[in-house]
C-alpha cells in the first residue's frame, strides 16, 4: 500500500477531475440559454447541430495550430475511436433527440435522455468493474428524478409515450452516455485536444446526413445570431468537451461524471429565471435540489475511496503476478 501523502495527492487530481466535470455540465446547461435565441430567429434545432460541430472543430483546429501542430498527428486506432465518437455520440445521439422531439413532446425527450446515468452505471459494471454501492445508487436516483422534475414540474400530462418516440429518447439517452464509455477506454492514450479535433470533424461530417449549416444564410440578417452561434461552438462544444476529457482522465468514474453532468438541468433552469425572469415552481426548485444532492453524494469523501479501492485492486493484481512467476518457477 502506498503512503497517505499519496492517497492524499490522487484524490486531490480526482476531486479536481470532478470539478473540471461539473465545470463543462454548467458550460452545457448555459448553452440552453443562448440557444434557445437562435431557434426563436429561425434556425431549426436539427441546422444547429452541424453548424455547432463546425464551429467546434475550428475553434480546436486554430487552437492547435497555434500551440503545437504536431497535435494533429494521430494513428488508425485514435482515427477509427474518434469517427466512431464522432457518429455515435453527436451525430446518432443529436438525431434520436430531434426524431423523439418530433414524436414526443421536450419534456418526454429530455426525461429519457437523462436516463443516461443509468446506462453508464451499469455499462461501467460490465466494462470497467465500476462498484455500484449504496450512495451511488441513491445518487443516480436523485440526479434522474430530480433531472424529470426539473423538466416537467412533476406533472405526467407533459409527457407523451409514441412508443417509437420513446425509442428514439432512450436509445439518446444511451448514445449520450456512450460518449463517457468510449472515452474512459482512450482518455488516456491520447491528447484530449487531438482526440477533440478529430471527434468534432467527424461529428460535423456525419451530422450533413439530417442538418444544413447554410441554413443560417437562408433567415433575416441578425448579428447576435451569429454571435451566439460562435459562442455555442466555442464554449458549449469545444471548451466544455475538452474539460470534461481532462476530467475523465484524471481518474473520475465514469458513472459519477454522468451523475455530475446532469447538472446542466438546474443550471439551464436557473439561468432563465436570473436572465428571463422566469418563475421557478416548488416542484422545479425541489428537482434542481435533488441534483445538487446527487453531486454532493457522489462526491463526499468518494476521491480517497476511489484511491484506496485502486491500491486494493493494484495489490491484488500484484500478487497474481508473483504467484503465477512462482508458480513457472
Amino acid at each position: 500500500m502506498k503512503s497517505n501523502n499519496t492517497i492524499k495527492n490522487k484524490g486531490k487530481i480526482i476531486n479536481m477531475g470532478s470539478l473540471l466535470i461539473l465545470g463543462s455540465s454548467i458550460l452545457w446547461g448555459t448553452a440552453l440559454l443562448y440557444s434557445q435565441y437562435i431557434l426563436d430567429n429561425g434556425i431549426d434545432s436539427k441546422d444547429l447541430v452541424s453548424l455547432k460541430m463546425l464551429f467546434g472543430f475550428v475553434t480546436m483546429f486554430i487552437y492547435i495550430l497555434y500551440k503545437d501542430r504536431s497535435l494533429l498527428k494521430i494513428d488508425r486506432r485514435g482515427l477509427g475511436y474518434a469517427a466512431v465518437i464522432g457518429l455515435v455520440c453527436h451525430a446518432l445521439y443529436n438525431l434520436f433527440m430531434f426524431e423523439a422531439i418530433e414524436r414526443t413532446t421536450i419534456s418526454t425527450t429530455v426525461t429519457l435522455l437523462y436516463t443516461s446515468p443509468i446506462f453508464v452505471a451499469i455499462i461501467s459494471r460490465i466494462l470497467f468493474k465500476e462498484k455500484i454501492t449504496t450512495k451511488k445508487m441513491f445518487a443516480l436516483i436523485f440526479a434522474v428524478i430530480g433531472s424529470w422534475l426539473t423538466v416537467t414540474s412533476g406533472s405526467f400530462k407533459s409527457l407523451s409515450f409514441n412508443t417509437v418516440g420513446v425509442f428514439y429518447g432512450l436509445g439518446a439517452g444511451l448514445f449520450y452516455g456512450t460518449m463517457t464509455i468510449i472515452n474512459k477506454f482512450i482518455v488516456n492514450d491520447y491528447k484530449g485536444t487531438t482526440l477533440l479535433t478529430y471527434t468534432l470533424g467527424f461529428a460535423f461530417i456525419f451530422s450533413l446526413a439530417f442538418s444544413n449549416p447554410l441554413a443560417i444564410l437562408h433567415i433575416e440578417f441578425n448579428p447576435l445570431v451569429y454571435i451566439f452561434v460562435i459562442m455555442l461552438g466555442v464554449f458549449s462544444t469545444a471548451i466544455s468537451y475538452l474539460i470534461y476529457l481532462k476530467g475523465l482522465s484524471l481518474g473520475v468514474e465514469s458513472s459519477k461524471a454522468a451523475i455530475i453532468a446532469t447538472f446542466e438541468v438546474p443550471v439551464s433552469i436557473v439561468g432563465s429565471v436570473l436572465i428571463f425572469g422566469q418563475k421557478l415552481s416548488l416542484v422545479e426548485a425541489i428537482g434542481v435540489l435533488l441534483v445538487v444532492t446527487s453531486i454532493i453524494i457522489i462526491n463526499e469523501k468518494k476521491a480517497r475511496d476511489d484511491v484506496l479501492e485502486d491500491e486494493k485492486q493494484e495489490d491484488i493484481e500484484n500478487k497474481e503476478q508473483l504467484e503465477m512467476k512462482q508458480n513457472n518457477i
